[in-house]
């Protein structure tokens, strides 16, 4: 037709042909099919692929504008088509009826402004109409369809969102959580990360016949198309699109993360980004944990005054807080005993808002005491003496000892402290491998992990599963293994039952570095990181955690950014009190600071702020102020650490401000009443 069009010289029989071909869902879900059986399988690919590309690449080389229109105008009543045709009640579609949602995603074009204003929404709205069965075949032939389609189908839709926030901000009241074609996109993509997770790669099972792993508690573990496809999302090590290409940054800048959240407890009809997690950066879902973890608290404090009131017992309203009153000199001794007598006798109280109080102290705790609380506490845990970690010198990282002799309860403990820590948004000064974060997502441990827990002996194990010659007389390795206890007494433990006598060989070495992998990660510490976990559930089990993060972000909630950019802390700072980015104390200041060694600089973010952690999205978020202390004077700076704010006589040089502050950050300790 297209030879028969530039024959006569026009092209008008070819636009009406694709305008009636392109509108219809019985003629494109009957068009580019290829030969398959008389019945394939669910989430096959039934159609040609190669030549759908090369007849758009036909359509288009030809350069008329009005077969471009054509197909546009088409695609958008196609979409109101099947949009009507699923919200009808009929009879149950086949994988067929997708072959034209496949055709249009398969369009090299979709990133053009013709398609993103009208073919574009009215296609995505029609996919998100689709029934459960028929977006579970969806996503099993896009993840079949190759990573480069998938990619491009993830472009299309963040190029969409962003347009449509970009072009819809600066609406009075627009509010993007209601806007048809944006929740379109967000439900499109959801589909799509699926099928980048199913199509990815799997944790193996190497030897053992089955796999190690537990039921997750963790993101999308309930949600109803993973239960379709029995996915678990947290054993994919390596989805065919990265994680982050997901996020889309326009929209976590503009979002008004408040108004999402309350969405999310309202629930069905309200839409809320939060169910969709993908889109959001570890940022805004730490935001949203904790709107969450603040609406516990409240709801803890109130129902203390309820309890109070009914029962004729007015002195229990005094204890609205979760209260922690410790000595300095018996930190570990006054907390944890404390905490074990809370979790034992009322855990609830676990979920009530913290208060720190250093006995002595006059400090008033809204949230900086808390920071240096968790901060000497975790100094105290993880010191070597009390031989409850290990600590990796080449990884900077602790690991549980599993030849520790403190009991469960002590293990339990510190887990609660770590739950509380992120309860209260408190980042603690500590360093895990990524495996620990997986295991309380509910993962096991597995070889893949111990490539940044244990690395060295990663090496030896994948030298072994590469090595091709005679592993009996060139490894001489058992199925049993020796380490030491804190004594330095050697202990064996065998992998399986007579392991010492039986040599790893090539048909076995699969079974042997898998339970070698699981001894070190689950069984060697099994009862430490069991009680530690049961702790760590007691504070969090109820909350978004399990359903938002990923591994790599939970770290990063507990621990921290690791990148410290004092240029983003400049730019965020605030000032008050008659300083102003222009001042000459501010900029003698930032001349200072940024002359400072990196271990200074810490120590003045620590002194300010509580803590020398970097919240997660960098030191911009800590908002820091600089206001003014009255006039020249030899005072020293002080802070509120509860608020992030510094505060700095007028001081009369720079030589000045650089003496008292270096001496402010290096002797601080304690807090009082100014």
């Amino acid at each position: 037709m297209i030879e028969t069009c530039k024959s006569i010289d026009s092209f008008d029989s070819l636009v009406r042909l694709l305008g009636e071909a392109f509108s219809s869902p019985e003629t494109l879900n009957h068009s580019f099919l290829k030969p398959v059986d008389d019945f394939p399988a669910v989430g096959a690919v039934l159609v040609n692929v190669q030549e759908i590309r090369e007849s758009y690449d036909l359509l288009f080389g030809i350069g008329n504008q009005y077969i471009e229109n054509a197909l546009v105008n088409a695609f958008t009543s196609l979409g109101s088509i099947i949009e009507d045709s699923l919200r009808r009640k009929g009879d149950r579609k086949g994988n067929e009826y997708l072959n034209q949602l496949i055709i249009f995603f398969l369009n090299p074009n979709l990133q053009g402004p013709e398609y993103t204003t009208s073919a574009l929404p009215a296609i995505m709205k029609a996919t998100s109409y689709l029934p459960v069965y028929l977006q579970v075949t969806l996503i099993k032939i896009w993840s079949s369809i190759g990573v480069e389609h998938l990619k491009y189908i993830v472009d299309v839709l963040n190029q969409f969102i962003t347009l449509e926030i970009l072009t819809k901000s600066s609406s009075t009241g627009h509010l993007f959580h209601e806007d048809n074609s944006i929740v379109a996109a967000a439900k499109c993509m959801k589909l799509v990360f699926l099928a980048s997770i199913l199509g990815g790669k799997f944790e193996q099972s190497r030897g053992l016949g089955v796999a190690s792993n537990i039921t997750p508690s963790s993101i999308y573990s309930t949600d109803e198309l993973t239960s379709e496809l029995n996915l678990d999302i947290l054993s994919c090590r390596e989805p065919l699109i990265a994680c982050d290409d997901f996020v889309n940054e326009i929209l976590n800048e503009q979002m008004d993360m408040s108004r999402d959240f309350t969405n999310y407890k309202y629930g069905e009809p309200k839409f809320s980004f939060l169910n969709y997690p993908f889109l959001l950066n570890a940022a805004n879902k730490s935001l949203g944990l904790y709107y969450d973890n603040r609406v516990r608290m409240y709801s803890e404090r109130r129902l203390t005054a309820l309890m109070a009131l009914m029962q004729g017992d007015f002195e229990s309203f005094n204890s609205p807080y979760l209260r922690l009153k410790v000595r300095r000199d018996h930190l570990i001794e006054d907390a944890l005993v404390r905490l074990e007598i809370i979790s034992r006798d009322n855990v609830a109280d676990l979920k009530k808002q913290l208060i720190v109080e250093f006995e002595g102290e006059q400090g008033v705790d809204e949230g900086g005491v808390s920071k240096e609380f968790f901060q000497l506490i975790v100094e105290q845990i993880f010191n070597p003496d009390y031989g409850m970690f290990i600590y990796n010198e080449a990884r900077r990282q602790y690991w549980f000892n599993p030849t520790s002799f403190e009991n469960d309860a002590q293990f339990t403990l510190i887990g609660l402290v770590f739950g509380l820590a992120i309860y209260n948004g408190i980042i603690l000064d500590v360093s895990f491998p990524l495996v620990l974060y997986r295991k309380l997502l509910g993962r096991k441990g597995c070889f893949e992990d111990l490539e940044f827990s244990h690395e060295e002996i990663y090496k030896g194990l994948v030298e072994m599963l590469q090595y091709t010659g005679s592993i009996e007389e060139d490894f001489m390795v058992s199925f049993a293994v020796g380490y030491q206890n804190i004594f330095g007494e050697k202990i064996s433990h065998e992998l399986v039952e007579g392991g010492m006598e039986k040599l790893v060989n090539q048909e076995n070495k699969e079974e042997f570095i898998e339970r070698y992998s699981s001894f070190l990660l689950n069984d060697s510490i099994k009862a430490q990181f069991e009680a530690f976990k049961r702790g760590f559930d007691m504070v969090t089990e109820d909350s978004m955690l399990h359903r938002l993060f990923r591994p790599e972000e939970l770290e990063l909630l507990l621990c921290g950014s690791k990148t410290f950019d004092v240029e983003d802390l400049e730019r965020s700072t605030e000032y008050d009190g008659g300083y102003s980015k222009d001042h000459p104390l501010i900029r003698y200041f930032w001349e200072i600071f940024h002359g400072m060694t990196i271990d200074e600089q810490r120590l003045l973010v620590a002194f300010t702020t509580g803590s020398d952690r970097v919240p997660v999205g960098g030191l911009a978020k800590l908002r820091l102020i600089i206001a003014k202390n009255g006039p020249d004077s030899d005072r020293l700076p002080t802070a509120h650490t509860c608020f992030n704010v510094l505060m700095l006589p007028e001081y009369s040089s720079k030589a000045k401000l650089q003496d008292r502050l270096l001496k402010a950050i290096t002797h601080a300790k304690g807090f009082g009443l100014i």
